[in-house]
C-alpha cells in the first residue's frame, strides 16, 4: 500500500561500508602493490651488497614472519573475529529516525487539527447559510402574499379603470377638436406677428436713419455746446451742461425731462431755475428740443453770472 510522503521525512539509508565490518576485505600481502614493493626492496639490497638475497641479511624472526605471511597470503585468507565500532553512529541514526517520526506525527496531528477546524468552519458557514436561506424564504413568502393581495385589488379595480379609459378617450376627442381650433388660432397669430414685425422693422429702419442724422447733432452738442445726454431710466433723458463759464468750464448743470407722456415734464434741475416751468410749456407747444436746450443753457449762464456777482 502506497503512503503519502511527508515533508522532511524519508526512510533511513543503509549504512556505508566501513573498516572493521565483515563485509570489508582485509588487506592482502600478495596484492600487486605488495609484490612491487618487495621487488624494489630486493633489487636495492642486491645492488648494494652483491648477490646476497634479502632473506639472508634479515634477522631470522623477521624472515620467518615474512615467509609465514607469504604462505598465509597465498593460502586461504584468515578471517579474524571483528568488533562493531559504529554504536555511536547507530545511536545517532536512531535518534534522527525517532526525530523524523516525531515530526511526521506532529505534522499528522497538525493536519488533523487543520481539517477539524476547516470542518467546523464549514459546518458553521453552512448553518449560517441555512439560517439566511430560511429568513429569505420567509421574506419571500411575505412578499408573495403581499403581491397576491395587490393582484386581487388590481383585478377589482380593472372595471373602474376601463370605464375611466372610455371617459378619457371621449375627452381626448374633445381636446383634439380644441387643439385644431388652437392651431388655426396660432396660424392667425403668427400672421399678425409677422405683420407687426414688418412694421417694427420699417420703424427701426426709420429710427436708424434718424439716428444717423442725430449722431452729428449729438457730437455738436457735446463738442461745441458742452451738452451730454444720458438715459438713466425708461423714457427719461438727462441733459448735462458744462462750459457755462470760462473760469470754471468743468462745473456741471443738469436738467432731467420725462418723455413717457405726450406732454413733457421736467423732473429735476440742478441748480434749480425759477422759470423752468415756462420753458417746459414752450417745449410742449413747439416740440423744439434744440431750442429748449438753448433756452436752458442761456438760463444756466445767467444763473452762474448772477451767482458770481
Amino acid at each position: 500500500m502506497s503512503t503519502t510522503a511527508l515533508p522532511g521525512f524519508s526512510t533511513p539509508r543503509r549504512r556505508p561500508m566501513t573498516p572493521g565490518r565483515r563485509d570489508h576485505a582485509l588487506p592482502s600481502f600478495n596484492s600487486p602493490a605488495s609484490i612491487k614493493v618487495g621487488r624494489m626492496l630486493e633489487s636495492t639490497f642486491a645492488g648494494a651488497i652483491g648477490n646476497i638475497s634479502l632473506e639472508d641479511e634479515l634477522p631470522s624472526d623477521i624472515a620467518e614472519g615474512i615467509a609465514a605471511s607469504a604462505v598465509t597470503s597465498t593460502s586461504e585468507e584468515y578471517d579474524p573475529p571483528r568488533v562493531w565500532f559504529q554504536r555511536e553512529e547507530d545511536r545517532r541514526q536512531n535518534e534522527e529516525f525517532t526525530r523524523r517520526v516525531d515530526e511526521m506525527v506532529q505534522e499528522l496531528k497538525r493536519l488533523v487539527r487543520d481539517r477539524k477546524a476547516e470542518y467546523e468552519r464549514r459546518t458553521t458557514e453552512y448553518a449560517e447559510r441555512q439560517s439566511r436561506m430560511t429568513a429569505d424564504m420567509e421574506t419571500l413568502e411575505r412578499e408573495n402574499s403581499t403581491i397576491l393581495s395587490a393582484l386581487k385589488e388590481e383585478n377589482s379595480s380593472e372595471d373602474a379603470l376601463s370605464s375611466t379609459i372610455t371617459s378619457l378617450q371621449s375627452k381626448q376627442k374633445q381636446a383634439q377638436g380644441a387643439i385644431d381650433k388652437l392651431v388655426d388660432k396660432k396660424k392667425a397669430v403668427e400672421k399678425e406677428l409677422e405683420r407687426k414685425l414688418a412694421v417694427i422693422a420699417r420703424k427701426k429702419h426709420v429710427l436708424d436713419a434718424q439716428s444717423a442724422k442725430n449722431v452729428p447733432e449729438l457730437e455738436f452738442f457735446e463738442k461745441k455746446m458742452g451738452i451730454a445726454i444720458f438715459g438713466g431710466t425708461t423714457d427719461m433723458l438727462t441733459f448735462v451742461f458744462s462750459r457755462i463759464s470760462l473760469s470754471d468750464p468743468l462745473r456741471q448743470f443738469s436738467v432731467t425731462v420725462d418723455l413717457s407722456q405726450r406732454e413733457y415734464r421736467a423732473t429735476s434741475c440742478k441748480p434749480n431755475l425759477a422759470n423752468l416751468g415756462s420753458h417746459v410749456e414752450w417745449l410742449n407747444a413747439t416740440r423744439d428740443f434744440f431750442g429748449f436746450l438753448k433756452r436752458i443753457r442761456h438760463e444756466f449762464v445767467e444763473f452762474y453770472a448772477n451767482e458770481s456777482m
